[in-house]
């Protein structure tokens, strides 16, 4: 497939829009240090991101209570609250994609696993929120990737079908997700999870960078 005709181009966020890794994995172990545990090398818990901050918890003491896992994403989410956007950057090409898909008449979304409070907050220190009329988080509706649902609202929200629509990101859940809904899937071979996953997981286009959405994005 060397194209994609979309109305609506879905992305995820983390490892897609944004490299938060450092970010996520600095609040992971300060999280694990709460809890009695050493600290990880970063490229060993940003292995772990996609899913959501429970389930990154849950690889990361796979021994814990579901009590103190709660506990754990309770103080994750506090420490990540003040820690937001502090080694955070966009992914080179952003914005000027996001401005050629603008002026292409692109409708445009995000749809990500991470709490939607949390993301909104990063898109406006990012000054990316003009550019998506919606943004679902992973608490947004009752169930998130790698569950159709939330893409599935966004194509319905957005009035588009979903033949017309495409998923960029950077894992199986995202493709996952895509095929659920009858939409389409990129993935991000840049980003978290590198392209094997990708492919194993049957993305119909896989990009090495962000620039090159604009080639096979029509």
């Amino acid at each position: 497939m060397n194209g994609i005709s979309a109305d609506l181009v879905i992305f995820d966020l983390d490892g897609t829009l944004i490299d938060s890794s450092q970010d996520i994995a600095w609040c992971a172990n300060k999280t694990l240090a709460a809890f009695g545990y050493k600290e990880m090398a970063p490229s060993e818990i940003v292995g772990h991101i996609g899913w959501g901050v429970k389930p990154l918890l849950e690889k990361l003491m796979p021994s814990e209570s579901a009590e103190r896992i709660t506990a754990a994403r309770l103080k994750f989410l506090e420490v990540y609250g003040g820690h937001l956007v502090v080694e955070t950057t966009l992914y080179p090409g952003v914005l000027p994609v996001l401005d050629l898909l603008t002026s292409h008449g692109k409708k445009m979304a995000v749809v990500t696993n991470k709490p939607e409070g949390l993301a909104v907050g990063i898109l406006e220190v990012m000054k990316l929120n003009a550019y998506f009329k919606l943004v679902l988080g992973g608490d947004s509706l009752p169930n998130r990737k790698p569950h159709p649902e939330p893409i599935e609202k966004a194509i319905k929200e957005m009035s588009v079908s979903p033949a017309r629509t495409v998923v960029v990101g950077d894992s199986p859940v995202d493709c996952e997700a895509a095929k659920g809904a009858g939409a389409f899937a990129i993935g991000a071979a840049y980003g978290f999870r590198g392209r094997d996953e990708l492919v194993a997981a049957g993305c119909d286009i896989i990009v090495n960078d962000f620039p090159s959405l604009a080639s096979v994005i029509r």
